[in-house]
């Protein structure tokens, strides 16, 4: 077994987070010693401490070029004997390179990316930093194909291993029941919007579209908040603009949630509309749970909905594609999904044996 730590110096709570410590949660259950490196009072400090999952506290922010920090954190890393540092965020991307550059041979480091790079990286400076990435992990085969046309990171590196998802083997509640405990109206049409309130996740674009549905019946479900400490004048504008909307009465805020699988029981649909969503783990997770997904053409939603079913593409940032496609999956218009190959591809026990054999050396995948 092995020693890993995993760094998230992130203050937000979205699909990034939420995979780090399920991965170090699932791996640690296999009988790897696992520690998290967070910030004091981060969310992902508070879940992991409810988690058990071990703690190294720091005081950083992820940002570049921070030699002192990433040169203290190697030190700490090899004399407790951790032989591989996992990460997820794209702005952490110079600490670990750092980090792996002063530990010397004594520490591999292993990137799962979860943003897309959004334009050509293979500037001199990304270029050296790349060269201490030990392996880089794309959860979609689109976007290895992305990292090989546009950084000059060495292809063996370069791997792919989506983000897994536990399959429980108890049935899940019917709509009725989930409805019930949520108390949501039996007969409406319940559309889901899931994720941060964020610009990039469209939700504006999204209570635009809604705004010019007719139906009475329809109520559209916001589940999420904005990222703590930034800005969220888009959040108070969109309230705003929704409260002063005869619809208003349509619109439902449900804030953030733990436990998603009420709502993705109970919903006859998720709106995923931003446009070139990476990976789309709120995606995923509805059609884990039988719930069709209308997706922006781009990006990882589309690559899902076309690889497994379960859902319809409309033409990015089109509110009358939009409202077609959603016309059609009320309608029960959207492909089957093909379950057993979707629960095979993302089967958490699988996810871990690839991490073990693809990156950690270990000689054959333990299923378990």
């Amino acid at each position: 077994m092995k020693r890993i730590a995993y760094l998230c110096l992130s203050s937000g709570w979205g699909g990034l987070e939420m995979n780090q410590l399920r991965n170090a949660q699932e791996m640690q259950n296999r009988g790897h010693e696992v520690l998290l490196i967070a910030n004091s009072q981060s969310p992902i400090a508070n879940a992991a401490s409810q988690a058990n999952i071990p703690l190294y506290i720091v005081m950083q922010k992820p940002k570049h070029y921070q030699w002192g920090f990433a040169s203290h954190l190697a030190s700490y890393l090899k004399a407790q004997g951790f032989e591989d540092l996992f990460f997820r965020n794209n702005r952490e991307l110079s600490i670990a390179a750092s980090v792996r550059f002063f530990a010397k041979e004594k520490l591999r480091v292993h990137y799962f990316m979860e943003m897309a790079l959004g334009s050509k990286k293979t500037q001199i400076f990304r270029t050296l930093r790349y060269r201490f990435i030990d392996t880089w992990v794309c959860p979609l085969p689109y976007l290895q194909l992305q990292v090989l046309q546009q950084t000059k990171i060495a292809k063996h590196k370069v791997k792919v291993i989506p983000s897994g998802l536990v399959f429980n083997v108890a049935p899940k509640l019917s709509k009725e029941a989930a409805r019930n405990i949520l108390q949501w109206p039996a007969a409406s049409k319940m559309l889901l919007v899931v994720g941060r309130i964020d610009p990039k996740k469209q939700q504006a674009f999204i209570w635009e579209s809604f705004s010019k549905r007719t139906s009475p019946d329809e109520v559209l479900i916001y589940v999420g908040d904005p990222t703590p400490d930034q800005d969220n004048s888009y959040h108070q504008h969109l309230a705003r603009s929704i409260e002063a909307h005869p619809k208003n009465n349509q619109v439902l805020w449900a804030g953030f949630q733990n436990d998603m699988a009420l709502f993705y029981c109970a919903a006859d649909l998720v709106i995923m509309a931003a446009d070139h969503e990476t990976v789309g783990m709120a995606t995923i997770e509805a059609l884990n749970f039988a719930c069709p997904v209308v997706g922006a053409n781009n990006g990882g939603t589309k690559e899902l909905i076309e690889t497994y079913g379960g859902g319809l593409c409309f033409r990015s940032l089109d509110q009358d594609d939009l409202n077609l496609k959603i016309d059609s999956a009320l309608n029960g218009a959207t492909p089957k999904l093909k379950q057993a190959l979707f629960e095979q591809h993302f089967d958490f026990k699988r996810v871990c044996a690839l991490i073990e054999t693809e990156m950690l050396g270990l000689e054959a995948p333990i299923f378990q």
